[in-house]
């Protein structure tokens, strides 16, 4: 089983010309070939995209499953978080808070069904204060670490490869580049690797790949993965629920 999978931080699909744009962000994942992709700083009822469901529009847009992990709440309405969006039937999904200072930070975990068999698939972004990551790292470990499924874990982690939060991060899961290559910021001239996508050992990596746009400051990370032939590759039972009527997008409450 083969699988093309992307981590992307779109900053509520503002690009460097300083517009928003959702078919941008949408067209840039597209040209990727991703089937599974982790979307960071996402915006839903915010006047500053124009009160979109971000997730809700680029899954439309992209004829893709989605899911929106809202973890800040601004007023009555507006939130701002993570999303998965997918050409495969998401059959759950699990808003975790992180230990945060200052804004709110979380792990979405979605429940994926590929070619019938499940995959734990995961987004996240970090904060800023490298305190705060470490903590936040140690609760994704404890999260993930019981995980049986073939996982797939992306994120902004706004940290270098070289930083102890990465180095933990490697102790359970493999980066799909672990030279530290493939530079995702800023968007214009990018000098920084802080953009991740980690898999199990269920997967063999066979292709990494940055991809150049101007629809976020971040560039987006995708990998070609591989499904190994091992015993892990089960496929699902008759009463697991396979797939949704329609594709539909869905947000989930925010977490206290």
């Amino acid at each position: 089983m083969k699988l093309k999978v992307l981590t992307y931080n779109i900053r509520h699909c503002l690009g460097i010309d300083g517009s928003v744009s959702l078919k941008a962000v949408a067209s840039t994942i597209a040209a990727t070939g991703a089937q599974i992709a982790g979307l960071q700083e996402v915006d839903c009822c915010n006047p500053r995209s124009l009160f979109f469901n971000q997730a809700h529009k680029l899954g439309r847009l992209l004829g893709m499953y989605a899911f929106f992990g809202p973890n800040v709440r601004w007023g009555c309405l507006a939130r701002f978080g993570n999303a998965v969006v997918s050409s495969y039937p998401i059959v759950s999904c699990r808003n975790y808070p992180l230990p945060s200072v200052g804004e709110k930070r979380g792990l979405l975990r979605a429940e994926i069904v590929v070619h019938n068999r499940p995959v734990a698939f995961y987004t996240t972004h970090l904060g800023l204060n490298q305190e705060e990551r470490l903590r936040q790292v140690d609760t994704i470990t404890d999260i993930i670490a019981d995980d049986e499924a073939p996982l797939v874990l992306t994120g902004d982690f706004n940290a270098r490869p070289d930083a102890a939060e990465i180095q933990i991060m490697q102790v359970l899961l493999t980066p799909v580049d672990p030279a530290g290559a493939g530079l995702t910021f800023p968007a214009d001239f990018p000098k920084y690797k802080i953009d991740y996508i980690f898999v199990s050992k269920h997967w063999e990596v066979r292709d990494t790949g940055v991809h150049d746009s101007r629809a976020s400051d971040h560039l987006p990370l995708a990998a070609d993965l591989k499904l190994r032939s091992t015993n892990h590759n089960q496929t699902i039972i008759s009463d697991f629920p396979l797939c949704f009527p329609v594709r539909r997008a869905v947000a989930l409450p925010t977490p206290p």
